[in-house]
């Protein structure tokens, strides 16, 4: 189990938090210095601000969970370790960090429109100066997206790195053809190196202005103090206050004096205009002037902007272009590398421009490199195996006729010996030399057919042949090789059964076989050797049972399997020759054996074999 993608929900969550409340802390730290702002917007903006914070980041919470919940079997999937993935979710994924940076981009651009409604903006701030802080938190919230994008997007390259690669290589796929996946990797560019200069160009247009715009109305402010203290504070005379208000108008300044008392004051409206109450001796002057102007030097700084945008734009189109031949040129260059190719070594053709590009292709030519060592090791181990396989066949058939005809010699100066006159103790031995000499020579027999089945040179000769004529002989043989082992082996035909399609030698040797290792499995005890024509079914079947001993499921797993489990070998005296030749020969025949567990607790071995039945049914 991984637990990197069950927490990945919860580590872009927090991505987004860290990275959004390092924006916001930024704004409240370089608005006033960056934007002018005074002291009374910096008081009255504090509680909009926290509000649009929380407002912010419960927006990016949201799109979160909303992302993350149609990606939460997949999550699901990649935390168990689950083959059966779908691509298309794996597609959704990968495309999650683009749609919460852009559902991001939105909320902040939401929240900042609506710090600009009446009811919401502070009465400190005016419609001009709220657009600013807007502009600028938008501006920094871009900026703090691409390391946002570059943090989600390797957690979550973490998690589609669990999926497996049949998946991923189907996702890929999704993407479309090379040309536009090359397109796609040219728009990427463009944006990477598009978005940032646009952001700066922007961000510092948004600045001149603002800079601009506090200097014109700090210069104005003071040009209105000083007219209505140095002109309409008139004591006596006020024959020149008509004509200097006139002439202020002309200038943009909106004058008029009024009788009443009034405390000095500014205030801004939403238009633009700005109202600077100024007290006189007698009374108070109120003037109107207009700041929020967009001056020549705004209009050069937004031209930069412009240009330095199209300039960077016209960069990261060609930038992506190169890098996306490269990608295509490096794709060709493994796409036309073949087997041998790759096993001959050699490098991808070709000098890509890009260091990301280059390192790719010099890591598929040590990955060829790697294959070539492999496929060298594996060509060596093939060989090996296949001349140790030669060498054993060579050694049981070479085995099996160099001591046969010793064993035949010893057998038959044994029956020989047993002719003549001997004491009771020496014919015991004699028939000791007997008894184990066949047993040898039975084995050495195993040894060179299963040697004969493996090089697939053992053949059948079939004939219609009586059952008795089957069972009967291989009980006596079984008898002969068990002897003095205590176990009683008996044969049972059902009278009227089919004739079988079979080779005599060959069926008699596989019964035999299988008649011996009941008899091994019995110990004390008895092996029943019935033969029966089940009322349906179109094959003989002869059954080996072995009464009062049930073998374990494992262990009949184990009966057929040669050289594979000395445990049993010890405890049985078989290393499996004998079942799974005899299997051979059955199949051989169009047969089958399998073993099953009686009723009464015992063990029998079914043989089918061919009849006249399915002659006939043929």
């Amino acid at each position: 189990m991984n637990r990197l993608a069950g927490r990945l929900i919860a580590r872009l969550v927090v991505i987004q938090l860290v990275v959004w409340g390092l924006a916001a802390l930024l704004v409240v730290a370089f608005a006033p210095r960056l934007l002018l702002l005074d002291e009374r917007v910096i008081g009255g903006s504090a509680r909009l601000a926290r509000g649009a914070w929380l407002a912010t980041v419960a927006l990016v919470v949201a799109a979160t969970l909303v992302v993350g919940h149609r990606a939460r079997s997949l999550l699901r999937a990649l935390t168990v370790g689950t083959s059966h993935i779908d691509p298309g979710e794996l597609h959704a994924l990968y495309a999650a960090p683009a749609r919460l940076v852009t559902l991001d981009l939105v909320a902040t651009l939401a929240v900042g429109a609506g710090t600009l409604l009446p009811g919401l903006r502070p009465d400190t701030n005016d419609l001009y100066t709220q657009v600013e802080l807007a502009l600028l938190a938008m501006t920094i919230a871009s900026v703090a997206a691409l390391p946002a994008y570059v943090w989600m997007r390797a957690s979550v390259a973490a998690a589609l790195a669990l999926a497996p690669v049949a998946a991923s290589r189907e996702a890929v796929e999704m993407l479309g053809t090379g040309g536009r996946r090359a397109s796609r990797v040219r728009r990427r560019l463009l944006a990477a190196v598009l978005a940032p200069v646009a952001f700066v160009a922007l961000g510092a247009s948004l600045l001149v202005h603002a800079h601009l715009r506090a200097f014109d109305t700090s210069s104005r402010q003071n040009d209105a103090a000083e007219l209505a203290q140095s002109v309409l504070d008139a004591d006596d005379d006020v024959r020149g206050r008509t004509p200097a208000i006139a002439e202020a108008r002309a200038h943009g300044f909106d004058a008029e004096v009024a009788r009443d008392p009034a405390l000095f004051s500014v205030a801004r409206t939403d238009d633009g205009e700005t109202q600077l109450t100024v007290p006189l001796v007698h009374g108070h002057a109120l003037v109107r002037f207009q700041t929020a102007r967009l001056s020549p030097g705004t209009g050069v700084s937004l031209a930069l902007a412009f240009v330095a945008i199209a300039v960077a734009g016209a960069l990261g189109s060609r930038i992506g272009r190169a890098f996306a031949d490269d990608v295509a040129l490096a794709t060709r260059g493994l796409e036309a590398t073949g087997v041998a190719d790759v096993l001959r070594g050699g490098r991808i053709r070709g000098d890509a421009r890009f260091e990301s590009v280059a390192a790719l292709a010099n890591a598929a030519d040590e990955l060829g490199g790697v294959f070539r060592e492999f496929a060298s090791a594996q060509r060596r181990a093939i060989d090996a195996r296949a001349s140790t396989e030669l060498m054993r066949g060579l050694f049981l058939a070479s085995m099996s006729h160099d001591l046969k005809a010793p064993l035949n010699a010893i057998l038959g100066f044994a029956d020989l010996v047993s002719r003549g006159p001997l004491s009771d103790g020496q014919r015991e031995s004699v028939a000791i030399i007997q008894q184990r000499g066949l047993e040898l020579l039975h084995l050495v027999d195993t040894i060179l057919d299963a040697a004969r089945v493996e090089a697939g040179e053992l053949t059948v000769a079939p004939e219609w042949t009586r059952v008795g004529d089957i069972v009967m002989p291989a009980v006596l043989d079984a008898r002969a090789l068990t002897e003095g082992m205590n176990v009683d082996i008996v044969g049972e035909i059902q009278p009227g059964v089919q004739r079988v399609l079979a080779d005599s030698a060959r069926l008699i040797q596989a019964l035999t076989a299988i008649i011996l290792v009941a008899s091994r499995f019995a110990e004390r005890g008895h092996v029943v050797v019935r033969a029966a024509m089940p009322a349906k079914g179109e094959h003989l079947r002869i059954d080996v049972e072995v009464t009062g001993h049930r073998i374990s499921a494992a262990e009949r797993e184990k009966v057929f399997d040669a050289f594979k489990h000395a445990d049993r070998a010890r405890r049985h005296g078989s290393l499996g020759l004998g079942p799974s030749l005899a299997r051979a020969i059955v199949e051989l025949h169009g047969g089958a054996i399998d073993v099953k567990t009686t009723e009464a607790g015992g063990t029998v071995f079914h043989v089918w074999v061919p009849s006249e039945r399915t002659a006939s049914r043929g």
